[in-house]
C-alpha cells in the first residue's frame, strides 16, 4: 500500500505526524513525503498511483497536487474540497451559520478603522484573514483598547497605499476578520476528530508553556462532541480540530481546523494511522 504525504517531514518526535508516519510503516504501508523540498518535480511523469494522499500542507504546491490528486479521484484524507472550505475564514463562517451552528458575529473590512461602530457595541476579537495557530489576535474589550491596536497598525504598516490593482488581488492581503469576543469561561476548547473519536481539552489562552498546551481532558461531554461531530458532516472532514469557547448559552465555534496537532490526545499518531488504513481498505 503506498501513501503520499502532502506535507512538511516532521521536525520532532514528539510531533503526532512522525506517529502516524512510523505507525503506518509499522503496518507495511509504503509513505512518500512530497514537499516543494523535495527537489525538482516533473509533472508529466509525476504517478498520481498511490492508493491514498494525506493532506496537511499549506503550502501552495501541496494544495495544487492534492487538487491533481482529487480530481483525478483519488482518495484524499481530507478531502481536497473540505480542506480549502475550512482554510477559508470567511466561506467557514457563513457554512456555519447556515447550518445553525453557535459561532460569534463575524465581521470583515480592509480598513480597521470601519470596526469602530461594531466595538463601540461589543468587545471583538481581530485576527489576520489567513491566520494561524493563534498568531496575530488582539482582544478589544473597550475602545481605548480598539484605539491602541489603530495606532500599532498604523506605525507597522508601511505598504503604499493602492486599491488592489483591477483584479483585486492585493485586496485580500489586506482583509481583516473580527468576531464578537463572547464572554466565556476563562478557558478555550480544542477538540480532535478522528472519525467518530472526539478527544476534548480545556486549556487557557494564549497556552505558551508545553503543560500548558496540553491543557487539561474535558472527559465525557456529549454536547462537546456532538456540536463537534456537526462541524465534521458539514465540512465533510474525517481528521480534524474545532475550537469552541463556553458561554453562558453554551458552546460556541470559534473555528475548525483541517488536520491539526492532535496534542494530548492518547494514542493519537496510532488512532490516525489506524483510521488512515480502514479508509483506504474501506
Amino acid at each position: 500500500m503506498r501513501i503520499c504525504f502532502l506535507m512538511e517531514p516532521p521536525r520532532s518526535t514528539t510531533s503526532v505526524t512522525y506517529d502516524v508516519l512510523n505507525g503506518l510503516k509499522a503496518r507495511g504501508a509504503d509513505v512518500e513525503i512530497v514537499t516543494e523540498r523535495s527537489g525538482l518535480i516533473d509533472l508529466e511523469n509525476f504517478k498520481f498511483d498511490y492508493d491514498a494522499y494525506l493532506f496537511k500542507s499549506h503550502s501552495p504546491l501541496a494544495e495544487s497536487l492534492a487538487a491533481a490528486a482529487h480530481y483525478r479521484e483519488g482518495t484524499l484524507l481530507n478531502e481536497y474540497p473540505a480542506t480549502m472550505k475550512v482554510r477559508d475564514k470567511v466561506l467557514t463562517c457563513t457554512m456555519l451559520l447556515q447550518a445553525g451552528i453557535p459561532t460569534p458575529r463575524t465581521f470583515v473590512t480592509d480598513s480597521i478603522e470601519t470596526l469602530r461602530d461594531v466595538v463601540q457595541k461589543m468587545p471583538i476579537v481581530v485576527k489576520p484573514w489567513r491566520g494561524r495557530r493563534g498568531m496575530g489576535i488582539e482582544i478589544c474589550r473597550d475602545e481605548a483598547a480598539f484605539d491602541a491596536l489603530v495606532a500599532q497598525r498604523a506605525s507597522d504598516d508601511t505598504a503604499a497605499d493602492d486599491d488592489g490593482g483591477e483584479d483585486g488581488t492585493a485586496l485580500g492581503e489586506r482583509l481583516i476578520f473580527a468576531q464578537e469576543y463572547e464572554e466565556h469561561e476563562p478557558y478555550d476548547y480544542k477538540a480532535y476528530a478522528i472519525g467518530d473519536y472526539v478527544h476534548a481539552i480545556k486549556r487557557i489562552f494564549p497556552a505558551k508553556t508545553k503543560e500548558e498546551k496540553l491543557g487539561t481532558p474535558v472527559g465525557n461531554d456529549p454536547e462537546l462532541e456532538d456540536l463537534v461531530r456537526q462541524c465534521g458532516k458539514v465540512f465533510g472532514l474525517d481528521l480534524y480540530g474545532v475550537d469552541l469557547v463556553k458561554t453562558p448559552k453554551g458552546y460556541s465555534v470559534i473555528e475548525v481546523n483541517c488536520f491539526p496537532g492532535y496534542k494530548g490526545v492518547p494514542e493519537g499518531g496510532e488512532r490516525i494511522a489506524e483510521f488512515i488504513l480502514k479508509r483506504i481498505k474501506a
